[in-house]
This record gives structure tokens, sequence and C-alpha cells, in this order.
């Protein structure tokens, strides 16, 4: 599976369920492009879970404790998806 299939499998219903589906697809879509720099699936990913987690829309509404959580949380989950 590429980033971009296990971002929408593991990351963006989160996105979906707290920011509703105009924002996610805007933080989704950010990501995606930083993704682009990837040279392997593995880094893609990494590159859209600090997209993402680096955003200030998305800090501000969980808090830099939160937003860490999230972010390890979606890096377990794309051990699974990326295999």
């Amino acid at each position: 599976m590429d980033a971009e299939a296990a971002g929408e499998a593991v990351i963006k219903p989160k996105l979906v369920e707290i920011f509703g589906a105009t924002i996610a697809d805007l933080l989704f879509t950010k990501a995606i492009f930083a993704a682009m720099q990837g040279g392997t699936a593995e880094e893609s990913y990494q590159l859209m879970v600090d997209s993402i987690c680096s955003h200030p829309k998305v800090v501000s509404m969980w808090g830099a404790a939160q937003t860490e959580k999230m972010k390890q949380e979606w890096l377990k989950g794309a051990a699974l998806e990326l295999v």
C-alpha cells in the first residue's frame, strides 16, 4: 500500500471526525503534497504525518500533547498499512 492510501485508511477518518470533511480534505491535500518529497512509502507517510501534526489548526485544536499522541498512533498504524 502506498503512503496516500495508508493515510486515507489511518489518518483521514480521524481528521474528518474532529475537523469535518472540508478541513480534513484541506489538511490531507497539503499532507499529500508534503509526501511527494519522500523516496519510499514509509518516508512519504512520515512526511504526511509531520505535515498534519505541524499544522497550526491541528495544534490549536488538540494541543501539543494530544497532537504528539496522535502522531505516534498514526505512525504505528502505518506500520500495518504499509506492509
